[in-house]
C-alpha cells in the first residue's frame, strides 16, 4: 500500500465527516419552537413536567438525526473502500481500514489497562476486556457457549451502520467485520492475554452478530 493511498484515505475521511455535518439539519429547523411569553402555565412544577415532556418528545428524533449521519458516513467511508479495491485491490483497502481501527483499540487499551481486573480462564478474562470495550448491555449480549477453549456469544450493534453501509453497496456484513475488525480485536486481546483470536460468525438481523472468542493453540 503506498502513501499516496494513505494520504487519499485520511482527506477522504475528512472530507466526508464535513459533508456530513453539513447536510444535517440544524437544530432549530427540527425541533419546534414555542412561544414562551404567550404560553399560560400554572406554577413552576407545571414549566418543570412540560420541559420534561417535550424532552422526552424530541429525544427519539435527535437520536435518529443522529443515526442518519452515521448510516450516510459509513455508506461513504466503504463507497470509498470500494473505489481504494477497484485500483489496488480490496484486501489492501480492508487493510487500510483494519490498521485505523487497530490504532483506536490499542490506544484505548493503553488507558484501559491499569484499571483492568480480568480473573477467570485465558478465554473468560478476554470475553471481559471485550464487553468492557464496548460497554455492553445485559439486553445487548447474549453468551451461548463458554468452555476453556472459546466463548460463543451473540451481541447486538446498537447502531448497526456497519450492516447499512453493507446492505446498501451490496457487501456481506460478516466478511467486512472479519476483515476490518476482527484484526484489531484480536490485537487488542491478545496484547493482553496472550493466544486469543476474535471472529464473526455469522449476522443474524437487526444488529445481531454471533462471534466467537478462542484460545488458539501454536501451530494454529
Amino acid at each position: 500500500m503506498t502513501s499516496r493511498v494513505r494520504v487519499s484515505f485520511s482527506c477522504f475521511v475528512f472530507l466526508a465527516g464535513a459533508v456530513a455535518h453539513a447536510q444535517a439539519p440544524a437544530a432549530e429547523d427540527r425541533l419546534a419552537v414555542t412561544p414562551w411569553a404567550t404560553r399560560k402555565v400554572s406554577g413552576r412544577d407545571a414549566v418543570l413536567r412540560d420541559v420534561e415532556a417535550r424532552a422526552k418528545a424530541n429525544s427519539d428524533r435527535v437520536v435518529q438525526d443522529a443515526r442518519r449521519i452515521m448510516y450516510d458516513f459509513e455508506v461513504d467511508m466503504y463507497r470509498l473502500v470500494l473505489r481504494v479495491g477497484k485500483r489496488y485491490g480490496m484486501d489492501t483497502a480492508y487493510e487500510i481500514m483494519s490498521e485505523s481501527v487497530a490504532e483506536k483499540r490499542l490506544r484505548w487499551l493503553d488507558q484501559a489497562m491499569p484499571t483492568l481486573a480480568l480473573s477467570g480462564t485465558e478465554v473468560e478474562k478476554g470475553l471481559a476486556l471485550y464487553r468492557r470495550y464496548f460497554e455492553t448491555r445485559d439486553d445487548e449480549f447474549s453468551l451461548i457457549e463458554l468452555t476453556s477453549d472459546r466463548a460463543v456469544f451473540r451481541r447486538k450493534d446498537y447502531v448497526n451502520a456497519i450492516f447499512h453501509a453493507c446492505d446498501t453497496l451490496g457487501l456481506d456484513p460478516v466478511t467486512v467485520n472479519n476483515k476490518v475488525y476482527a484484526g484489531p480485536m484480536t490485537l487488542m486481546l491478545s496484547r493482553a492475554v496472550p493466544g486469543l483470536r476474535h471472529t464473526f460468525l455469522k449476522y443474524d438481523g437487526d444488529g445481531w452478530y454471533e462471534e466467537t472468542i478462542a484460545l488458539v493453540k501454536p501451530g494454529r
